[in-house]
């Protein structure tokens, strides 16, 4: 006979915050670091960062995570701290508390070096591998690669070359590709055939930070199962639809980005 009490059984315990079924309370992750090539770009700044010290700030991050920046820029740790520092500060969508800061910032790490720099790798590696033993991560790492699609090859190589992209035993490692992937059909395949040479399809997620909001997520939701709009969103009472793109930022140092993307594919297909 099994005599259960809550979540806890004779014949075994399940932790309520790592079981997927209990909708009560939120998940707690795992022992885990990320990695972040591109953490001097706009997407890190305004988006990444901010978002890892909410997570924090929500109690959705295990005590020892770790925050890897990975970058040209000559800093030390200490520099790269005071840009997640800052950007938090500013960007941040939950308040800023430096009992939270003080207990992230520990696990932050910087790395120097450019993505065609073999010695740079191996220092990355080396600190992965430092982060497992003092911060307890456990081997599982995240990859996010905020940078153009057209240096997704030589990094995933790069990670592959030092063993940064192969677990041991239970330990995961994964990729996560931000948008644009590629500029067009072709070279969206040819990257992902890169990709899967590396890192399995289970462990590549690609994300469209527009694309992920719940709005937009729930769009046909909004048209066609709502009562209110169903029944008149239609050719016989719409005459036209406008879209206005009102930005209140420039293109702010990001001219090359836009020279080699173009604001079709950076925006039209899901800001818009």
């Amino acid at each position: 006979m099994v005599i259960a009490t809550g979540n806890k059984t004779v014949a075994g315990w399940v932790n309520p915050l790592l079981d997927s079924r209990d909708k009560r309370l939120p998940r707690i992750a795992g022992p885990c670091g990320v990695v972040i090539f591109g953490v001097t770009g706009d997407l890190s700044r305004k988006k990444l960062m901010p978002a890892i010290y909410d997570l924090a700030n929500r109690g959705l991050l295990p005590p020892g995570f770790a925050l890897v920046g990975f970058a040209r820029r000559d800093w030390a740790d200490e520099n790269f701290a005071e840009l997640v520092h800052d950007a938090v500060r500013e960007h941040a969508r939950t308040p800023f508390r430096e009992e939270v800061w003080a207990r992230l910032s520990e696990g932050i790490r910087f790395v120097p070096g450019s993505f065609d720099d073999d010695a740079a790798f191996d220092d990355l590696a080396s600190v992965v591998a430092d982060l497992d033993q003092q911060r307890g991560t456990g081997g599982n790492h995240a990859f996010y690669l905020a940078i153009p699609p057209a240096t997704f090859p030589v990094v995933l190589k790069q990670l592959s070359r030092t063993g940064l992209a192969a677990p041991d035993g239970d330990q995961w490692r994964r990729v996560v590709i931000e948008k644009p992937f590629g500029h067009d059909l072709r070279s969206a395949c040819e990257l992902n055939e890169i990709v899967n040479d590396v890192f399995p399809e289970e462990s590549v997620f690609r994300i469209d930070h527009y694309l992920g909001k719940e709005t937009v997520q729930n769009i046909l939701a909004l048209r066609f199962a709502n009562q209110l709009y169903e029944p008149i969103w239609n050719s016989n009472y719409v005459d036209h639809v406008q879209i206005t793109m009102a930005e209140d930022i420039g293109l702010a140092g990001r001219a090359g980005y836009y020279d080699g993307i173009g604001a079709a594919r950076d925006v039209i297909q899901n800001h818009l």
